[in-house]
């Protein structure tokens, strides 16, 4: 994926990192109906150019249309590690991949970032896919095996470029960016779509067209947007019983630790940075 600190303008002074949220409402602008001060809120800020804060900080200001109640039930830390991996994987699969009741996925990297454990996998099956295979490491297969995948990958054994079966599936989900539309066409159906959280040339006009025509596939890529729809919607699959990994909690002032933990190979889910009398 693109590193998020790409992604803020960075001509903003002082720059504030952070891009998920959640947290307590203190004002709301006139004519916002659907919000009211004291509610506990969460979701993410646009991953664009235009975003001037960021979320390590007491306040922040974001559109009413960019942020949802959290469900009853759900804890603040689980609420805010939630939101960018959920939408991604809901805009990946279902509104560019067009997965719905009774195709075919392959998720790409499901224990990684968009993983994040197989959070991926788990929505996939609430869309009703009719098979869904993860490729992950080893570590991550029998978790991915759990939360729902029909059939998991080793990709330390398998070479999934390779050694997969041919014209296996309707979408197929790259988390890592890593793979291409070309790479992986012998494994998709006829009209099937190829999905990346990196752009690639073959995303684009003509290029697209060119390849469309000339393999009967489609490769698209997406740039993930906040939006309360899908978040009340990942609400309402987290109550249903959809699983969220924490690996630690951090006060502010250990934002060191936070950030070499969550870039570390061992961990087991977000790492999630408290601000609230965490300084």
């Amino acid at each position: 994926m693109i590193p998020g600190s790409l992604l803020h303008n960075l001509k903003v002074t002082p720059l504030d990192a952070g891009w998920y949220f959640s947290g307590i409402v203190e004002n709301i602008a006139e004519g916002v109906d659907n919000l009211k001060v004291g509610d506990a809120v969460h979701g993410h800020l646009q991953y664009s150019s235009k975003t001037k804060q960021g979320t390590l900080t007491d306040y922040i200001t974001v559109p009413a249309s960019e942020c949802a109640k959290i469900p009853e039930g759900i804890n603040m830390d689980v609420a805010a590690a939630v939101t960018t991996e959920a939408l991604t994987a809901i805009q990946a699969m279902r509104d560019k991949g067009g997965l719905s009741k009774g195709k075919s996925i392959l998720i790409i990297a499901a224990g990684g970032v968009v993983g994040t454990q197989t959070q991926a996998v788990q929505i996939a099956k609430v869309l009703k896919a009719g098979s869904v295979h993860a490729v992950c490491s080893t570590k991550d297969a029998s978790n991915a095996t759990k939360l729902g995948a029909d059939l998991v990958i080793d990709r330390t054994k398998k070479d999934i470029t390779k050694a997969l079966d041919a014209a296996s599936y309707d979408v197929i989900f790259d988390t890592t960016g890593k793979y291409s539309l070309m790479k992986m066409r012998y494994a998709m159906k006829k009209g099937g779509t190829f999905v990346s959280t990196i752009p690639n040339i073959t995303d684009y006009p003509p290029f697209s067209w060119i390849v469309g025509i000339a393999t009967g596939k489609h490769s698209k890529s997406l740039m993930v947007k906040c939006n309360r729809q899908d978040l009340e919607l990942v609400g309402e699959w987290m109550k249903s019983g959809m699983t969220v990994p924490i690996d630690s909690v951090y006060d502010i002032k250990d934002i060191d630790d936070a950030r070499e933990r969550q870039e570390s190979g061992k961990k087991s889910g977000r790492a999630v940075i408290k601000v609230a009398d965490g300084w």
